[in-house]
């Protein structure tokens, strides 16, 4: 599963009136957004409209320039376009505000992203990662003392943790 925030098109994460009107998405809730009533053509029906899938569409047509060309576009998708109302780097306007953050988080993850991926791909079962984690934590100890918090991340001492001779 994806967060619809992060697909490459939108417009399944609904929103139902208490009066049966359906909408897209929860963050566009206004008349132009409607899709039509449940008590009038049934969901499956409001989904496949043109209207609908104008709207997902939207979201991939309406990227930036900085958007199309970025390395972590695959995961991003742009987000959410309620979200585009920022300048972009370049200078194209209705760029995403969260981009800078998102960009900061995906060069942090990509590393263990990569390492993940490659123990699935060996069969060891997700949780691995963690195993993996502990022992490149280990490699880096330099500044860590025996009482300062170990950098696995446990909560516990270095000297109770990986430290442990």
């Amino acid at each position: 599963p994806v967060l619809c925030l992060h697909t490459q098109t939108c417009g399944h994460a609904y929103a139902l009136e208490s009066n049966g009107d359906l909408y897209n998405c929860d963050h566009f809730v206004y008349p132009e957004h409607l899709l039509g009533n449940i008590h009038q053509h049934s969901i499956k029906t409001l989904n496949n409209s043109e209207r609908a899938i104008a709207f997902g569409e939207a979201k991939r047509e309406t990227l930036t320039a900085d958007c199309r060309r970025c390395d972590y576009r695959f995961a991003c998708h742009g987000g959410c376009p309620k979200h585009r109302f920022a300048v972009s780097p370049s200078g194209h306007p209705a760029h995403n505000y969260l981009c800078a953050g998102y960009k900061h988080f995906f060069q942090h993850v990509t590393p263990y992203m990569n390492v993940w991926r490659e123990l699935l791909a060996q069969g060891y079962p997700m949780a691995s990662i963690m195993r993996w984690l502990a022992q490149d934590a280990r490699k880096d100890t330099g500044a860590v003392s025996r009482n300062h918090l170990c950098p696995c991340g446990s909560g516990k001492k270095y000297k109770k943790c990986c430290g442990k001779a």
